[in-house]
């Protein structure tokens, strides 16, 4: 797995490598979507499982490293959301694992992955074990939309949050990590907007493919009536993660006059649009809005 490291959170984390004054604190996770969050919870995760590790890096000869590598370890479970929401049958699982001791290695790691999608059940149920933290077990919470859990919860973690990269950082990456041109590497850390996950996805043939058939879809859909409109949006609301990845796309493409020229909108349009567009990505990202709604209301104000 390549792995970036995220500037202050990463250099923090260190210091739970350290055996003898390992920190027995729960950790929360946060910040914009692709920027390393999950990635970095497994790969920190896996590096305290090692017998041997070095910091960051794992031996790949232990017991637990080995395990590891054939994808499972006794001492580590990560819950993701069923059906868009994490329930309170999953959570309790996740309670189980951690009453046991480890098996092998010296903790037990409990990761949940959009943390967020809890619901207040399965919030509620997870905060007695959070105020009880044990030098045996770490708990990582995982989320893009850090108001949403209860701030009960976020009282009884260690909250880190994670920031977009520099372009340089991101540059040095790729140059290191890939055998690019300068050239190249400077126009993927451009596109990217310091979030580490788009890079790797720009990395990608198919990714690139889908980000061209998201501008066309913009065209296409400017276009339309509005029942065209309305199942277009049906459809992405429905595709996990989709809505948000099509509206930044969609703002890059306005923000770029070579781009936005093949939308044929008026300078007071566009201009509407980029704002609605920004506003969307911040509510969908933050509450618990319609989506559906939210995009046919934005185009209907466009006719």
């Amino acid at each position: 797995m390549i792995f970036f490291k995220n500037d202050g959170v990463t250099t923090f984390l260190e210091k739970f490598f350290d055996t003898d004054q390992r920190l027995a604190q729960n950790l929360l996770f946060w910040g914009e979507e692709s920027i390393g969050k999950m990635t970095t919870a497994r790969v920190f995760s896996e590096a305290l499982l090692c017998s041997r590790n070095k910091k960051w890096e794992r031996c790949n000869e232990c017991s637990s490293c080995k395990m590891i590598n054939q994808g499972y370890h006794p001492d580590l479970m990560i819950i993701e959301p069923e059906e868009n929401s994490i329930k309170i049958e999953q959570i309790k699982k996740g309670l189980e694992f951690l009453i046991y001791h480890p098996q092998i290695s010296a903790l037990r790691i409990l990761i949940i992955n959009e943390a967020d999608k809890m619901t207040e059940d399965s919030q509620n149920a997870l905060l007695k074990t959070l105020e009880e933290s044990r030098e045996n077990v770490l708990i990582i919470l995982v989320t893009n939309a850090y108001k949403k859990l209860l701030s009960t919860v976020r009282s009884r973690l260690l909250s880190l949050r994670f920031i977009r990269a520099s372009n340089k950082k991101i540059m040095d990456f790729l140059l290191t990590e890939y055998s690019l041109s300068r050239e190249e590497t400077n126009l993927i850390a451009e596109r990217a907007e310091g979030k580490i996950g788009k890079v790797i996805k720009l990395m990608d043939d198919d990714y690139k493919k889908d980000l061209f058939q998201k501008r066309e879809d913009l065209i296409k859909i400017l276009n339309q009536d509005f029942s065209k409109q309305s199942a277009y949006f049906q459809k992405l609301v429905e595709e996990k993660n989709e809505l948000g990845a099509t509206l930044e796309e969609w703002l890059r493409m306005l923000k770029s006059n070579k781009e936005s020229s093949k939308l044929n909108l008026s300078p007071d349009k566009k201009t509407k649009l980029i704002t609605s567009l920004l506003k969307a990505i911040y509510l969908i990202t933050e509450t618990n809005i319609n989506k559906q709604l939210l995009m046919e209301n934005i185009f209907l104000q466009l006719q």
